[in-house]
C-alpha cells in the first residue's frame, strides 16, 4: 500500500472519529437542554387559569446519537384547567427532540422542538356535564409560547403580558367525537396551524373582546362521517379556517315564542365563532362517468357558540348534478314528503334553474341551536316547514 494511501486513510479515519467525537459532545450537550426542557414542560406548554397543570411521565430513555438527540416518554397523561373545563390527554409514547435538522429548524426560527406521537393519542375536555374527545394517530406537533404586550386598559396579571401559544401540527388520521353528535368526525391527513390565546371567560375583559382566543388554520385530505345523508359521497380537500373571540353581549338568533322549545333556553351564550371559510369538495362514491367538474361546498358565517346561534352563508359551485343524484339519493326518498320531492323535481328541471346552472348556488340559512327556525333538532326529518319555503321557488306556470 502505497504511503499516499495510507495517509488519506488515516486522514479519514481521524476526520471520522472527530465528526464522531463532536457528535457525541453536541448529544450530551442537547440531552442536557432536554431535561431542563421536560423539568418546565408542563407549565411551559399547559395553559391553565386553575391549579398548577400537571404532567405524568412513567418512563423516559435518551436517544438519537448520531443522527440527533431526543427523548422518548413512556406513560404520558397531563390535566390541566381552563375556563370551567377540565382538559385530559394521554398517550403510550411521546418523543420530545429529533433528528439534527429539527434542532437547526428550531435554533433558526426560534420555536420548540417538535412533540412526535407515533402511538394513538387521547384529548379529552369535559365542561358541564358535555365532552368532546380527539383521537390523534401519528401526529408530530411543534408547540411554541411567546408574550405579547399588554394592550391599554386590559387587565394583564402576568408582568404586563399576555401569553400566546402557536401549534403546528401534521397529523396522520384525527377522529372527533363528541356528546352533540350522533357519530365520530374522521379527518384524514390533517395539517395546519392552531393559535391559542387563553383569557378569562367567565370575567370577560372589554379590553380583549376583539382579540380572538383561538383561531386556525387547517387543510385535510378527507373527511369521512358515518351518516346515511353523507354515504353516497365522499368530502375531500377540506379546508377551514375560523377564530373564536369573546362574546360581546349582542343577542343571539332566538326561535319565536310559539316554535321555542326546550333547548333553547341556554345561559349568557360566552364565545362568538367567526368562520372565515370551511370548503370541500364533493365526490360521488357511486362509479360512474361524470360529466362536470365535482362539486365545491363553502361555508361562512357566525354564529354564537356553544348554541350555534347565527348566520350561515352556503355556496356551491357545479351543483346540479351532484343536486339531482342527491334528489334522487334514498335518504331525501325515506325522509322528504313525496308531494315535496315533486315540487323539488320540478324545479331542476325549469327554464330558469336551468339557466342558473352555471353560476354558484348561494344562500344566507339562519341557525338556532344548529337548525332552521322551524324545525325541532329532536325531530329534524320533519320537513314540513320548509314545504312552504320551497313552494315560494316553484316555476309557475306562464
Amino acid at each position: 500500500m502505497s504511503l499516499f494511501r495510507r495517509r488519506s486513510i488515516l486522514i479519514t479515519s481521524c476526520l471520522f472519529l472527530a465528526l464522531l467525537a463532536g457528535s457525541w459532545g453536541l448529544y450530551l450537550r442537547t440531552q442536557a437542554l432536554l431535561s431542563n426542557q421536560l423539568a418546565h414542560l408542563a407549565v411551559q406548554s399547559l395553559p391553565s387559569d386553575g391549579p398548577t397543570p400537571t404532567l405524568t411521565i412513567q418512563k423516559t430513555s435518551a436517544r438519537g446519537w448520531p443522527f440527533g438527540a431526543w427523548r422518548r416518554l413512556y406513560g404520558v397523561s397531563f390535566h390541566t384547567h381552563l375556563n370551567g373545563a377540565d382538559i385530559v390527554g394521554a398517550t403510550p409514547m411521546l418523543r420530545l427532540g429529533g433528528n439534527w435538522l429539527d434542532w437547526a429548524h428550531s435554533l433558526t426560527t426560534r420555536t420548540e422542538l417538535p412533540l412526535q406521537l407515533p402511538d394513538s393519542t387521547i384529548l379529552r375536555m369535559v365542561r358541564n356535564g358535555e365532552s368532546l374527545t380527539l383521537r390523534l394517530r401519528k401526529a408530530k406537533l411543534r408547540i411554541s409560547k411567546e408574550t405579547l404586550p399588554c394592550p391599554p386598559d386590559a387587565r394583564c396579571h402576568d408582568h404586563g403580558t399576555l401569553p400566546l401559544y402557536w401549534a403546528h401540527f401534521r397529523i396522520a388520521e384525527l377522529e372527533l367525537a363528541s356528546s352533540r353528535l350522533s357519530h365520530s368526525l374522521m379527518l384524514n391527513h390533517p395539517a395546519g396551524t392552531i393559535r391559542f390565546a387563553p383569557q378569562s371567560l367567565s370575567q370577560p375583559d372589554p379590553a380583549l373582546q376583539n382579540r380572538p382566543l383561538l383561531s386556525a388554520a387547517i387543510t385535510a385530505r378527507e373527511l369521512t362521517y358515518p351518516s346515511s345523508f353523507l354515504q353516497n359521497f365522499r368530502v375531500e380537500q377540506v379546508h377551514a379556517a375560523f377564530a373564536l373571540l369573546p362574546g360581546t353581549g349582542t343577542t343571539p338568533l332566538r326561535l319565536p315564542p310559539e316554535t321555542d322549545h326546550a333547548t333553547s333556553s341556554w345561559p349568557d351564550i360566552p364565545l362568538q365563532l367567526r368562520l372565515h371559510e370551511l370548503s370541500a369538495t364533493i365526490h360521488p362514491v357511486a362509479p360512474g362517468k361524470q360529466n362536470t367538474p365535482p362539486p365545491h361546498l363553502s361555508l361562512g358565517g357566525k354564529l354564537y357558540v356553544p348554541a350555534f346561534s347565527g348566520i350561515l352563508s352556503v355556496s356551491l359551485t357545479n351543483w346540479q348534478e351532484p343536486l339531482h343524484d342527491l334528489l334522487q339519493s334514498s335518504w331525501i326518498q325515506r325522509n322528504v314528503p313525496i308531494a315535496m320531492q315533486g315540487l323539488l323535481n320540478d324545479m331542476m328541471t325549469s327554464p330558469r334553474m336551468l339557466s342558473l346552472s352555471s353560476h354558484p348556488l348561494t344562500v344566507s340559512i339562519p341557525l338556532d341551536h344548529g337548525v332552521p327556525p322551524g324545525l325541532s333538532s329532536d325531530h329534524f326529518d320533519h320537513l314540513q316547514t320548509l314545504y312552504s319555503h320551497f313552494r315560494q321557488l316553484a316555476p309557475h306556470p306562464q
